[in-house]
């Protein structure tokens, strides 16, 4: 949920960003189409950049990279097009941890023709190689993950706050590979992160999720009991293990 003074600040975001894409309709109706959350945390233009690498919307087995400088010496925006499925934050998230390239902000966002987008802000010495991650990537899809056991990860759900979605928020200590184990957990327990905000303020990891089913219906209990197992136990990797198949298959 946002409040009134949120709602104001999305529709002005959303006009920029339309505005920077000029006469590219179908780049503005993504635009005018993204996830509020999405829109509150980014720039105008980055909100539109995202547009531009969404179009048109990646193919199943492809993953979109782009890396540009940060605000800060050492960090890099790290945008991710990809098609929306299960276990994708997870995927790519398993690449960066083991690379060494540290997580400072992820902002998650999904739309209903299948489109993902994924923009972190990350820290490395050097600039990340977007070829060779485009590459990485495509080809973690499929891999089997693990996560480690967060025993001291704080998780509450916000069943009230959406008619659509269950928000998550998790609170941990900063850790590398911490946003990673995360969402291993989440795809292992059966839920599907359809936005997701990550923040790390003096420390402390505080993470935002919006889940649901692998059929797009809030969790229950069983799968709100099944996230916080999986976090605080983690996870162990299996060969033939798949994550589960979200049944709506939107421009498949």
């Amino acid at each position: 949920m946002i409040d009134v003074a949120e709602l104001g600040l999305v529709e002005r975001r959303i006009a920029a960003a339309v505005r920077l894409v000029g006469d590219d309709r179908a780049r503005a109706a993504r635009i005018a189409l993204a996830p509020p959350g999405y829109l509150v945390a980014l720039d105008s233009s980055d909100v539109a950049r995202h547009a531009a690498l969404l179009s048109p919307v990646p193919a199943p087995a492809e993953v979109r990279v782009v890396a540009t400088p940060g605000r800060t010496v050492g960090e890099w925006h790290l945008d991710v097009a990809a098609r929306d499925r299960p276990g994708l934050l997870a995927a790519c998230t398993g690449v960066l941890a083991a690379r060494g390239i540290d997580v400072v902000q992820a902002v998650l966002a999904t739309w209903d023709d299948g489109a993902a987008l994924e923009a972190f802000v990350v820290r490395s010495a050097s600039a990340p190689d977007a070829v060779s991650l485009q590459t990485a990537f495509e080809a973690s899809l499929e891999r089997p993950r693990s996560s480690p056991p967060l025993p001291d990860a704080a998780v509450t759900f916000d069943r009230a706050a959406s008619t659509m979605y269950t928000p998550c928020r998790i609170q941990a200590a900063d850790r590398p590979g911490l946003l990673h184990g995360l969402a291993v957990a989440i795809a292992a327990a059966g839920a599907d992160v359809h936005a997701a905000r990550v923040d790390t303020v003096d420390g402390v990891v505080c993470d935002r999720f919006d889940l649901s089913d692998t059929v797009g219906n809030k969790l229950d209990a069983h799968l709100e009991s099944a996230v916080r197992l999986h976090i605080r136990d983690g996870v162990v990797a299996r060969t033939r293990r798949r994550w589960p198949r979200r049944d709506r298959a939107v421009g498949a």
